[in-house]
């Protein structure tokens, strides 16, 4: 059995895709869901409200999770300006990432995001009265400042749901989200050490392991 992601699909991805609330009952479900607007002087944390915010529109507007390839393509073009899927996909990687190409590295990252999107979109089927706050910056964020952290709390009627993303400037100085930790769980240590726990169990060999990711994906 290969890399598999689905262990933690119900609230990863609700998380890292919601933006949101990783990314996590549609129609009738989300008239039930309220986001929280707040005035925020910060960018990423601008950022994460309006990622959010178009979700939810998507999501109401009555895109269906279960035609795959629109779907992914539909939060594919939200999500895409925010998420440095790339760079996340690179850290899964680790050390096993020098042995590859570049082509090859790009392949495995267009299969993780849509393995991250698509469970993403099954997940929300089993979520409905969602309560998404984002609480206010700590600190007033300078221009200098290259990486902070944005504080999410997602109540539900289990309770409520600690999400802290890291957003960073890449070089054009665009803010991109590049990891989460939910309730204390790191979630791209977590992805890296069972992508190298695979690789273990491959034998050390890392093609077989993407090769048997990619054909679990959809």
């Amino acid at each position: 059995m290969g890399f598999n992601i689905s262990k933690y699909s119900k609230v990863v991805f609700l998380n890292m895709f919601f933006f949101m609330a990783k990314f996590f009952a549609f129609s009738s479900f989300l008239l039930a869901f309220h986001s929280h607007a707040t005035s925020l002087d910060s960018k990423p944390h601008q950022l994460v409200q309006e990622t959010t915010d178009r979700v939810v529109a998507l999501l109401k507007a009555g895109v269906d999770p279960t035609d795959t390839e629109k779907f992914i393509t539909e939060v594919s073009a939200i999500l895409d300006p925010v998420v440095a899927f790339d760079y996340i996909a690179r850290g899964v990687l680790g050390r096993y990432g020098k042995d590859l190409t570049e082509a090859e590295q790009l392949s495995f990252a267009g299969s993780f995001k849509k393995g991250l999107v698509n469970t993403y979109g099954k997940g929300l089927s089993g979520f409905q009265d969602l309560d998404i706050k984002i609480k206010e910056p700590s600190e007033v964020l300078t221009d200098d400042v290259r990486r902070t952290t944005v504080v999410q709390e997602i109540t539900t009627g289990s309770g409520v749901t600690k999400v802290s993303y890291t957003m960073a400037k890449n070089r054009q100085n665009q803010w991109k989200m590049i990891n989460l930790v939910l309730n204390g769980i790191n979630f791209g240590q977590t992805f890296r050490g069972q992508f190298a726990a695979a690789v273990e169990k491959n034998g050390g060999d890392v093609q077989k392991t993407i090769q048997e990711w990619e054909k679990g994906v959809l």
